[in-house]
């Protein structure tokens, strides 16, 4: 993807870092998970050629992300771990909690629950402490509702969620999807088929993948095992395409089970 690049652009690693983190960020949510990360790494290669400390930082958490994602943990925990250290020094608040969202997707996406949640509430303490924070990291509340239920720690989870309001789509539907998890047996249908709907809106695979997990989980609980496979195989589908490992074990494993 970075090959085309010309001598002039790649003379101008100021301009070049930034623009090449935006082009990762929307092939992130877009589904390019590659694209993504080559892009990525890229910006990060280039803000440390022109010495961008702020640059470095966003680089870092950028790449760690996408790591996350894909459940490449050393590699994430390497670049997360590094993005942590500069930001604490730089009293960056926001840098540190973008860490810290990498971090807890890793483990929530390893099934490692508790070090999710020790990690996702060490960002909510950050955003807590520093509001500027919260007005970047807006994944950690979904994810650490999700970690929550999952650990079946469910009033936790509903006082994290009440009265929290989304500030995107995509945000919505992370939100509406964790309380749709929550969800009595009777109500939990309505809440996820309006997920998907929210899904579909934002087009961002990765949520749309893991709304029909949690749905294909539900139903399966539930012994509709007949509708939780045409869930889960949609969910497989997504994370395959996307290179994200351990949510695709975790599709297989679930079909596996709804055999």
């Amino acid at each position: 993807m970075t090959a085309g690049l010309g001598p002039a652009t790649r003379r101008a690693p100021s301009t070049l870092s930034p623009a090449l983190g935006a082009l990762a960020e929307l092939e992130f949510r877009l589904g390019d998970w590659a694209a993504a990360h080559e892009a990525a790494g890229e910006a990060l290669r280039s803000a440390r050629r022109a010495a961008l400390d702020h640059e470095i930082r966003c680089g870092l958490t950028r790449v760690a992300v996408i790591e996350a994602g894909m459940g490449r943990a050393s590699d994430c925990r390497t670049h997360a771990g590094e993005a942590m250290e500069l930001a604490a020094a730089a009293a960056d608040w926001a840098m540190q909690a973008l860490a810290g969202e990498a971090l807890g997707l890793l483990e929530l996406g390893l099934g490692r629950l508790e070090a999710a949640v020790d990690r996702l509430e060490a960002v909510e303490r950050i955003c807590q402490a520093h509001p500027e924070a919260g007005g970047c990291a807006v994944a950690w509340a979904a994810d650490l509702a999700d970690a929550r239920v999952r650990r079946g720690d469910h009033e936790a989870a509903r006082r994290l969620l009440g009265g929290r309001r989304p500030a995107s789509c995509v945000q919505a539907a992370a939100l509406e999807r964790a309380r749709a998890m929550l969800a009595p047996r009777d109500a939990f249908g309505r809440l996820f088929k309006r997920t998907l709907d929210l899904c579909a809106w934002s087009r961002q695979p990765f949520e749309l993948g893991r709304t029909e997990l949690c749905f294909g989980e539900r139903l399966r609980r539930t012994r509709r095992a007949d509708e939780a496979r045409a869930h889960l195989t949609a969910a497989l589908g997504v994370f395959e395409q996307l290179g994200a490992q351990p949510w695709a074990e975790r599709a297989r494993r679930e079909l596996a089970a709804a055999a």
